[in-house]
């Protein structure tokens, strides 16, 4: 994030005037002037608010601090390097900041309904692009970019030389970031991992597995286990759902009505529970669901219909 010259003069006297209240040296007429400089633009009191949240975010001894402030001028000298290592932890995660961009700290949690994709841009240029019905979870701090996909899919794209590690907590596992541009999707009995660019490590601390998967790669998993050791994969078709494609491989049709219940505000229901062995192949477009079920009824043998409240009916065709 490139910031324009007056932004950083403004942080740059911020952070002056945030190490002055933490002196314990502010006198008066000094608090006065700091509070004309807030008045003088909103952008001041914008900019000293995120300056002081990164502040508290550091791990600075305050109960130290409280004390040296009560101290005489004699005693103060004894905590001048206190002081110093904390303006110095303060100036650390003010340069990360810049590197950054801020806030370095961030808890937003990020939600998509049914049918809705969305797009996400965060502090330090990470693009993330959000499926349908999918909660990701933020837990940014100046130690470290820690993210938690509560349920459904994700695409990340990690912002390239960060200083602080970038992980992806989903469905049991630990995701770390080499370098990166991934999928992963939380399934009911399985999750997937698909790797575009760069590499990513995968750990599983119920039990301590780990692997490592590489660009063209995609690799299943649960909170137990690993299902599949990484495999070459199509990355045609990595993350079709941004074009909202829905693609099946021989799949079967019980998880096709799941899809299906994923993107769109329906209850799908088979009828009859022994066509949930069909299968279904090929790319579809996903925005009109009357015309994917009416190519359902054209490849398979089931016929649909709608119930009065509203779901869909799938039954095997009679003739």
């Amino acid at each position: 994030m490139i910031e324009q010259p007056h932004s950083s003069t403004v942080r740059q006297q911020a952070i002056d005037w945030l190490v002055r209240k933490q002196s314990g040296a502010f006198a008066v007429a000094e608090r006065q002037r700091f509070e004309q400089w807030l008045a003088v633009d909103p952008q001041h009191r914008r900019i000293f608010e995120q300056v002081e949240r990164a502040w508290g975010g550091l791990p600075c001894p305050q109960a130290e601090l409280s004390i040296a402030r009560k101290k005489t001028s004699r005693l103060r000298l004894l905590y001048l390097p206190l002081m110093l290592a904390s303006a110095a932890s303060l100036l650390f995660a003010v340069g990360l900041g810049i590197k950054e961009g801020w806030p370095l700290v961030d808890g937003r949690v990020f939600q998509t309904a049914k049918g809705e994709l969305r797009q996400i841009t965060l502090a330090d240029g990470s693009l993330i692009e959000l499926n349908s019905d999918t909660e990701l979870a933020v837990h940014y701090s100046w130690l470290g970019r820690s993210l938690e996909l509560v349920r459904g899919e994700a695409l990340f794209s990690v912002a390239p030389g960060k200083w602080r590690p970038f992980e992806v907590s989903a469905g049991g596992g630990k995701l770390r970031d080499i370098g990166t541009r991934f999928d992963v999707a939380i399934g009911p009995s399985a999750n997937r991992i698909s790797v575009l660019e760069g590499a990513i490590d995968l750990r599983l601390p119920a039990t301590g597995e780990q692997r490592q998967t590489g660009v063209g790669q995609m690799m299943t998993y649960n909170a137990a286990t690993v299902l599949s050791e990484p495999a070459a994969a199509d990355v045609r078709t990595f993350a079709v759902w941004r074009n909202r494609k829905l693609i099946f491989r021989n799949t079967q049709l019980s998880e096709v009505a799941r899809e299906l219940e994923r993107f769109h505000p329906v209850h799908v229901r088979l009828v009859d529970p022994s066509l949930s062995g069909l299968t279904l192949g090929g790319v579809f477009d996903n925005n009109d669901l009357e015309r994917f079920l009416a190519t359902l009824e054209a490849v398979l043998p089931v016929d649909i219909k709608r119930a009065k409240n509203g779901d869909v009916l799938i039954d095997r065709r009679r003739s």
